[in-house]
């Protein structure tokens, strides 16, 4: 949806018989932009998710009352479904992890968006500041 229109804009100062190396160049720089988008965005989704997972750690301690409630219910709830306290606590533990496991990977996502718009937005600013072409006259698109 958008490649067509920048490619139309791309090629229309080019000379003719330099297209064929822009076409190609373009799609190095493409290919290349996309792999290395990739690896920006999955280096930025582990480390603001290992960065809330320790964030969200700093409250889970047993001496935080919704912790406690939280784990009480999680033993009871197991308890009736398996008859084991321990294994019981164990599961209530585990549950208490995935959620915020599951917090923290969310808050991830979300901080991947926002530098993804953040940068959008930046480069949206630059094709502003970008110089439109101007047919010559008298000259038709070839």
């Amino acid at each position: 949806m958008i490649f067509a229109p920048l490619n139309v804009a791309a090629f229309l100062t080019i000379p003719r018989e330099l297209r064929g190396a822009a076409v190609g160049l373009l799609a190095l720089l493409r290919n290349e932009g996309g792999s290395v988008g990739t690896s920006v965005a999955q280096t930025i989704l582990e480390r603001r998710e290992q960065f809330h997972a320790l964030r969200l750690n700093e409250h889970l301690d047993t001496l935080n009352p919704t912790v406690r409630q939280t784990l009480a219910q999680g033993r009871r709830f197991f308890l009736q479904s398996n008859g084991d306290a321990p294994r019981s606590s164990q599961m209530a533990l585990k549950s208490l992890a995935l959620i915020r496991t599951r917090q923290a990977e969310s808050l991830a996502y979300f901080d991947v968006f926002f530098c993804s718009a953040a940068l959008a937005l930046f480069l949206l600013l630059l094709v502003t500041l970008m110089q439109r072409s101007v047919a010559k006259k008298g000259v038709a698109a070839e």
